[in-house]
């Protein structure tokens, strides 16, 4: 049913690697970087390469770790994606745009560093470096953008799982959500259940090819905890700094407990369900 399998370097692929049975025939299994700009330019290396235009997968399931953004699902749940919603702060999307207008050309360089100033006057200051509040109000969450995954192949997997996954909307970020307040207002505001950082891109980029493309996550932290902020850990290539890691984890021990023994969980969990639907 499946023959290719996507996953985060780094911990859950070690886990998806321990669920998987050596000695019996199993799916081709793809390392992601971390978060969506750098899938998306993986995914497009990956398709001009010989293997993919030779043997391009058909049917893809993605697997890995998400938060929660519901008091509904706690650590160690598993959930399939039914679709997957698109969240980038309005200000980092108007700052990305910026920069792509910059690349056009010499002409246009200097109306897009204006454009792109504007983001950052003092009324905007605040919003762009203090993510502990959102303002439900300062976006249109309807407009945001969606891809489905594909109904068979979901649906195949909810009758696998029977009551053991939810059916779940997936809202990928491009930053790592680590308040609790802002993940229940971005839970309550888009009708998403869970987070992560990779989805989207994945079916967006897979949306114009003959590619089934499925989502099953195992759920690593709750909407009631603050998780420490790692995101100076991630380079902009998408991979983990142990070293960067180590020091936002050690300067917000609190939170880094709550983050470690849902990663645990989390893991433990993936593991069994790669053994799950890889061994039956």
């Amino acid at each position: 049913m499946i023959d290719t399998i996507l996953v985060v370097q780094g911990p859950e692929l070690k886990s998806v690697k321990r669920g998987l049975t050596p000695e019996l025939s199993q799916p081709k299994l793809l390392s992601l970087p971390i978060g969506a700009a750098s899938v998306t330019h993986y995914l497009n290396n990956w398709q001009k390469r010989q293997d993919f235009s030779s043997h391009q997968p058909s049917t893809i399931l993605v697997m890995g770790l998400c938060g929660s953004l519901s008091g509904q699902y706690q650590p160690g749940d598993v959930v399939i994606y039914n679709e997957c919603v698109e969240y980038i702060e309005e200000g980092r999307r108007k700052k990305e745009e910026g920069r792509g207008k910059r690349e056009e050309g010499r002409g246009k360089e200097q109306g897009t560093r204006n454009k792109w100033m504007a983001t950052q006057t003092p009324t905007n200051c605040k919003h762009h470096t203090d993510y502990s509040v959102l303002n439900p109000k300062s976006k249109d969450y309807s407009q945001l953008l969606r891809q489905k995954c594909d109904s068979v192949l979901t649906a195949k997997l909810q009758t696998h799982f029977k009551q053991k996954a939810s059916l779940v909307t997936g809202l990928t970020s491009d930053r790592f959500i680590y308040k609790a307040q802002e993940k229940q207002l971005l839970g309550k505001n888009t009708g998403a259940e869970v987070v992560d950082m990779e989805g989207f891109a994945i079916l967006s980029f897979f949306a114009n090819l003959s590619v089934s493309v499925a989502m099953v996550r195992v759920v690593s932290d709750d909407c009631y905890h603050d998780l420490p902020n790692i995101s100076s850990a991630v380079t902009s290539s998408g991979s983990l700094q142990p070293l960067a890691l180590a020091i936002a984890m050690f300067r917000q021990p609190l939170p880094a407990f709550q983050l470690i023994r849902g990663s645990i969980q989390g893991l433990k969990v993936l593991q069994e369900v790669t053994s799950c639907l890889f061994t039956d």
